[in-house]
């Protein structure tokens, strides 16, 4: 499926971060995407981390939505899950990530995904 065909789609399980972003960049953000939901990432909740987590106040990730986080393979990851989701709307969640450790690095979109991928430990509920 091309970008294009994505954008218009109602039953895609993965768009771009923008959802306008051009071929290149969907592309690029899908390939990372896939890269990391085949890895067995152990997440946990945002609530169990103390003032700040990866050099950021808590306060703030949970006003950007960070639901989950989680440091494998050298990266440091954010899941967000969004409040408003599905079409027209992006799906419900969102992966960032960064270089563990280098806080002066600018997060990396992997673009918005409907579903944990079954590769993920996720936490139990509650």
């Amino acid at each position: 499926m091309n970008q294009q065909d994505r954008m218009n789609s109602a039953l895609n399980a993965w768009e771009a971060d923008p959802w306008d972003a051009s071929d290149a960049i969907a592309d690029a953000q899908l390939a990372g995407f896939e890269l990391r939901a085949a890895k067995p990432v152990r997440w946990t909740t945002i609530g169990r981390g103390g003032d700040e987590i990866f050099g950021i106040a808590v306060r703030k990730l949970a006003g950007l939505d960070v639901t989950f986080l989680a440091e494998h393979g050298g990266e440091e990851m954010l899941v967000m899950q969004l409040l408003w989701h599905g079409f027209p709307d992006p799906p419900e969640y969102r992966l960032a990530t960064r270089p563990a450790g280098q806080t002066d690095v600018s997060w990396s979109s992997w673009g918005y995904f409907d579903a944990p991928p079954t590769a993920w430990i996720m936490p139990e509920p509650g």
